[in-house]
């Protein structure tokens, strides 16, 4: 019918999180490699967290690295030698530089294009699907109709965030660590990032704000998680789970980089509500308790994203 889909970091989050609501999981923090005992750089942590997955009769896609250097690839390489000896269910790839290491190693899982693949048309779409692509993540500022326009002419399936906070930048270098004591201390004759120094600063929350603070448009917020940032208002899509089936859209996800603990399960429970009775056909619930819920989990706000061709920050009801 559907798919919904989340993130987990590690094996600590794995056993700890509330994920019965989801279908698949993505394993691993693509946005940095140093983060605590990480699936997306310890092969050695593969298979407990896989068979804690498959236990759980869910899928499991094996993130890797958005954004490697040229000093990261043996690591990664390692980490796909290790994966490929694994019944995973597919593998997240941002980089085609991996894509081909994937292909090379006669890879015969199903292949994602992870939002930093940056992909905007259905014609490059066209272009990954001949080296093994199955799923793309379009680039978070095309709307809903370029997204569907996406999976209809390339015939390949798209994932759709529906809630949590939209990834934006994403660098090699961790922002918080380089602008910290510590980084001032460290980092200037060691490099810090990624030498075994790092204090895991990006496990607490860090904010990015500019304007009057007095709620008007002039006012904007970004969360920083080091190497990632991300927008500052929860993406929510939850009155729209009927258009959402309408469009023929199936495969659905929750961000939960950098959440508190509990938040994937609560709203996965939502969404996994909400979108049943969307593909089952029944009318939708009374709204007004899931947004209370879902707006007391978001800091700054919900907003629709760019799936209505707005700016990003705009939220709107049922259409």
């Amino acid at each position: 019918m559907f798919e919904l889909s989340t993130d987990v970091g590690n094996l600590k989050e794995l056993r700890e999180g509330g994920f019965s609501a989801y279908d698949a999981l993505y394993l691993g923090d693509f946005s940095c490699p140093d983060y605590p005992n990480n699936f997306s750089s310890h092969p050695e942590l593969l298979e407990a967290g896989l068979e804690l997955v498959k236990a759980r009769d869910q899928k499991a896609y094996l993130r890797l690295y958005a954004v490697p250097g040229n000093s990261d690839l043996g690591w990664v390489e390692d980490l796909v030698d290790a994966a490929l000896e694994l019944p995973f269910d597919a593998f997240e790839v941002h980089n085609l530089g991996l894509l081909r290491m994937l292909r090379e190693k006669g890879c015969r899982l199903p292949i994602h294009l992870g939002v930093f693949g940056n992909l905007y048309t259905h014609e490059t779409a066209k272009v990954l699907k001949e080296y093994g692509v199955t799923r793309v993540y379009p680039n978070p500022e095309l709307s809903l109709d370029e997204v569907r326009y996406i999976a209809d002419n390339a015939e390949i399936e798209v994932l759709v965030p529906v809630h949590g906070k939209i990834p934006l930048v994403i660098s090699e270098t961790c922002f918080i660590l380089e602008h910290s004591e510590q980084g001032e201390e460290d980092g200037a004759q060691s490099g810090a990032c990624g030498d075994g120094t790092c204090s895991y600063q990006c496990t607490q929350e860090h904010w990015l704000k500019r304007g009057r603070s007095d709620g008007s448009r002039a006012d904007w917020s970004l969360k920083d998680t080091g190497r990632m940032t991300l927008s500052g208002k929860d993406l929510c899509m939850v009155e729209h789970a009927a258009m959402l089936a309408g469009m023929g859209l199936k495969h659905f996800y929750v961000h939960n980089k950098g959440e508190a603990h509990g938040y994937a399960a609560a709203v996965g429970g939502i969404y996994r509500d909400a979108l049943t009775r969307a593909f089952c056909g029944k009318d939708a619930e009374d709204p007004t308790a899931s947004l209370a819920t879902l707006a007391g989990l978001a800091r700054e706000g919900l907003c629709n994203g760019y799936y209505f061709e707005g700016a990003g920050q705009r939220y709107f009801g049922r259409v």
